[in-house]
C-alpha cells in the first residue's frame, strides 16, 4: 500500500518535477539571459574575433501563414560540437524591456528524441529547447516551434551551446522572422545577451519552479509506473 500510494503522489505533482541535464539550472535568472552561471567561466563568444560556430536557420522567413509551425535547423559549422544547449524565441524591440527577455510560442519534440520541450516557467508552456542528457554531442538538429496565437511582433531565436564542459557560446542568434501581418524593419535585430560570469561573489541560483515537460514525457512516466504496479500486484 505504501509505495502504490507514493507513486500515485509523484504522479499529481508532476509538474513541480525538476530535471535539468548539466550545466543549465532553469533558474530565473538563466530563463532570461540563458548564461550557465554553474560553468563559472565567461562565454567564448566575448572572446571570438571570428563567426560563432554555430548557426541556427528557421525554415521561412515569415510566420503565421502555415499552420504546421516553423523549422528550426541548429547547426555547427566548424571543429565544435553541440553538447548542451538552451534555446527560445524571443519578439524584437526594445532590448532593455523586460517583455524581450521572455521566450514565445512553444516547440514540440519526439519522444525518442534527445531534445525535450520544457517550461522555464509557469506564465510559458514548452517555450524552451534543451537536452535531455549531457552531452548531446550532436553537429545538427531540426526542432518544429509554433508561433503564439495573440502575437503579431516579429521575432527571433537565440540560443547558447555548450561545446565542453567549461566552454559554451552565447547569443547565437536567427535572422528576424517577420509576421505575415507586419513589415520588416532594418532596425530589428535580436537582443545582445549577457557573455560574462558573475563577478559580484554570488552563485548561481537553484530553479525554485516547474520544469514541466511535452505530455509525451508523461505518457512514457504513466508506463513505467503501470508496470511496477502490475509487477508488484503478481508478487
Amino acid at each position: 500500500m505504501w509505495i502504490i500510494l507514493s507513486v500515485s503522489v509523484l504522479l499529481t505533482t508532476h509538474s513541480s518535477f525538476v530535471w535539468t541535464a548539466y550545466p543549465f539550472t532553469f533558474s530565473e535568472r538563466e530563463c532570461r539571459d540563458l548564461f550557465p552561471e554553474r560553468i563559472g567561466k565567461d562565454s567564448l563568444s566575448d572572446h571570438a574575433n571570428h563567426d560563432l560556430p554555430f548557426e541556427i536557420e528557421p525554415s521561412d522567413s515569415i510566420y503565421g501563414i502555415s499552420p504546421n509551425g516553423i523549422h528550426v535547423t541548429v547547426k555547427a559549422v566548424s571543429k565544435w560540437r553541440i553538447k548542451g544547449i538552451i534555446m527560445q524565441a524571443r519578439v524584437t524591440g526594445n532590448c532593455e524591456n523586460s517583455a524581450q527577455q521572455h521566450p514565445v510560442g512553444h516547440f514540440e519534440t519526439k519522444e525518442t528524441s534527445a531534445l525535450m520541450s520544457a517550461n522555464c516557467s509557469s506564465d510559458h508552456q514548452f517555450e524552451t529547447i534543451t537536452q535531455k542528457t549531457y552531452p548531446l554531442d550532436k553537429d545538427n538538429f531540426i526542432i518544429r516551434w509554433f508561433p503564439p496565437e495573440k502575437t503579431t511582433a516579429n521575432i527571433y531565436f537565440v540560443a547558447t551551446i555548450v561545446s565542453g564542459k567549461d566552454e559554451f557560446w552565447t547569443g547565437i542568434a536567427s535572422h528576424v522572422i517577420r509576421h505575415k501581418d507586419q513589415k520588416f524593419k532594418r532596425s530589428e535585430t535580436p537582443c545582445p545577451m549577457r557573455n560574462s560570469t558573475n563577478t559580484d561573489g554570488g552563485t548561481y541560483e537553484a530553479h525554485s519552479g516547474a520544469c514541466q515537460f511535452h505530455p509525451s514525457v508523461y505518457l512514457t512516466t504513466s508506463f513505467i509506473v503501470a508496470v511496477i504496479l502490475v509487477a508488484i500486484g503478481s508478487k
